[in-house]
């Protein structure tokens, strides 16, 4: 798997909170409240693996749970159009370890087609699918 092409202290700005960083820095997380939701964001970048979660702050079970296998680099925009995480070229599935049954996502031949997906979280949490 190729190594995650980002930098974190782009997700530092845009998501505002300190990450959780594993040892030898094999995953971050960054835990994001806005709204009466929250956010959790783990990035494996030695996968090239981010995993979201989404929860109500009044349900226990996850609103959304999915991994992003990003195959592009990541980007951080900050312009008229608002302040997000932009993932490009991304593979949706439901967990990190997806790719053991489904194989290579990685192998455009076999997955041609990603989708890019924008985060935000000002106002309010937002995930979009472009």
């Amino acid at each position: 798997m190729p190594e995650l092409q980002w930098d974190d202290l782009d997700f530092l700005e845009c998501l505002e909170t300190v990450p959780e960083v594993e040892e030898y820095g094999i995953s971050s997380s960054y835990n994001v409240i806005r709204g009466g939701h929250r956010l959790l964001v783990t990035v494996w970048p030695y996968e090239s693996v981010v995993h979201l979660t989404l929860w109500s702050e009044q349900v226990e079970s996850p609103l959304v749970e999915l991994a992003l296998f990003v195959r592009g680099a990541v980007g951080h925009i900050h312009d008229q159009r608002g302040e997000y995480l932009e993932f490009p070229d991304c593979i949706v599935a439901p967990n990190r370890f997806w790719y053991l049954q489904a194989g290579d996502v990685f192998d455009h031949g076999r997955f041609a087609y990603g989708v890019t997906i924008q985060l935000s979280i000002k106002p309010g949490i937002r995930l979009r699918f472009v």
